[in-house]
């Protein structure tokens, strides 16, 4: 992938300037929605891309299927303006040459009403697209606030405000770190790893959370990046065991925590905090080998994450997909699917607000007013990112036995801010069992 986000320009003037078809685009199979089904006609259609296929089709496919579930929320509340919404996607492959032709397609020739964004990282090469047209695009899980920089409030980045650039999430994660340090196991010596992605938001990363790390007093003792799907861990697991660092801090994707925790355990390498982003991205998925989880024995020890899900939190949309998540996978939603969902939500919600689709008209009531999503509020600051006082917590699974743990959510707890907690942090991280 960082090959990809590296030539993100390169690869977007490319396409611009190529005549490409949809089936060379490997354009995928919508859902509801056509040309002549616009806000003038009788639905308001969604459009978007997600990632189906590739190194990170099972989020994407996780967030896809948040995105239909909130149109099945938004229709049984009263649609968008007194229509019905439907939901038009393409598969990206998470193809950055891909991208902005399927963008045009979706403006141009399927005309949709309103836009959410590729993936991740992957939003920044359909950001130029929407600029073009002066559409806004509402972010599904947007990793780095670069677009909001260049493209301001055209980019409903709900994940993102202005301090935390490329890590809002860990804001609440690294808070706890801060402030509960002296709870655990450790040297005392505040040595931290952090094994990074070598894409737009790792870097942003390094810089948001390793300044706020470096400003109260850790110790940075080894940091590297690393391409998403990265095939063999060895050499770097042992450097990080000989180095027995106080925390082990791996922002990666699902995939790559999955097969970093399988090579650290059998390399017999941990540190007494771990922080693992993989078990964060999809708890439902995490303890559960059948989704390409772990044994829930290893996936459900003391592993810190961040908690989008929070049971404190109040909104009707959260129950609904709690309810959902509950019902289907007997297990708490993850970040994934709660990001698909608030995209469609907060669209939906700010054209309801707006009694339009157009792009002046949402800035204004996204700007005018909070909404209470299904994962935490959103109010549009001048920069499109969240101007809400916003919390996404941090937490674990705490199972009364690890040795018969499962892979239902029911133990999964929020351990900070405390106005979220229901339930205290777990003993420090002992070794692998």
């Amino acid at each position: 992938m960082s090959k990809k986000i590296s030539k993100r320009i390169i690869g977007v003037i490319l396409c611009m300037i190529m005549t490409v078809s949809l089936a060379a685009c490997g354009g995928g199979s919508g859902s509801g929605g056509s040309s002549d089904k616009s806000e003038s006609g009788d639905k308001i259609i969604i459009g978007g891309t997600f990632t189906l296929s590739g190194s990170i089709a099972h989020a994407g496919e996780m967030a896809l299927e948040g995105a239909k579930l909130a149109v099945e929320y938004i229709n049984e509340n009263g649609g968008v303006n007194g229509k019905d919404v439907d939901l038009l996607y393409y598969d990206d492959e998470y193809d950055e040459s891909k991208i902005p032709t399927l963008y045009e397609k979706l403006i141009n020739e399927d005309k949709v009403d309103l836009l959410t964004s590729p993936y991740t990282s992957a939003y920044l090469s359909a950001a130029p697209v929407a600029a073009k047209y002066n559409k806004e695009m509402f972010c599904v899980a947007a990793d780095s606030y670069e677009g909001n920089e260049q493209y301001g409030a055209l980019i409903a980045n709900i994940q993102m405000d202005e301090e935390w650039k490329g890590g809002a999430w860990w804001a609440d994660v690294m808070d706890y770190l801060v402030n509960n340090f002296d709870q655990y196991e450790t040297s005392g010596k505040k040595t931290v790893a952090i094994l990074n992605l070598e894409t737009t938001y790792g870097h942003e990363v390094s810089e948001s959370v390793g300044k706020y790390l470096k400003d109260n007093k850790f110790d940075v003792v080894y940091e590297d990046f690393f391409d998403p799907g990265n095939s063999d861990w060895t050499s770097t697991v042992q450097k990080v065991k000989d180095l027995k660092p106080d925390v082990i801090f791996a922002p990666q994707y699902f995939e790559d925590t999955v097969n970093l925790a399988q090579k650290m355990k059998e390399m017999d390498c941990y540190a007494p905090i771990m922080i693992m982003e993989g078990m964060s991205w999809d708890c439902m998925s995490w303890p559960n080998t059948e989704s390409g989880g772990l044994d829930p024995s290893i996936a459900k020890m003391p592993f810190l994450g961040y908690s989008v899900y929070k049971a404190n939190y109040d909104s009707e949309s959260k129950e609904y997909l709690a309810n959902y998540c509950k019902e289907k996978y007997n297990a708490v939603p993850g970040v994934d699917i709660i990001a698909g969902f608030m995209a469609v939500e907060l669209a939906c919600d700010a054209a309801n607000e707006a009694g339009s689709t157009k792009t002046e008209d949402l800035q204004k009531a996204m700007m005018g007013k909070t909404f209470d999503l299904a994962g935490y509020p959103y109010q549009m600051n001048e920069s499109g990112g969240n101007a809400a006082e916003f919390h996404w917590g941090c937490g674990q699974f705490q199972p009364q036995d690890i040795a018969a743990a499962d892979s239902t959510g029911d133990d999964w707890v929020t351990l900070w801010p405390e106005e979220f907690a229901n339930g205290k942090p777990a003993e420090t991280f002992k070794g692998w069992k």
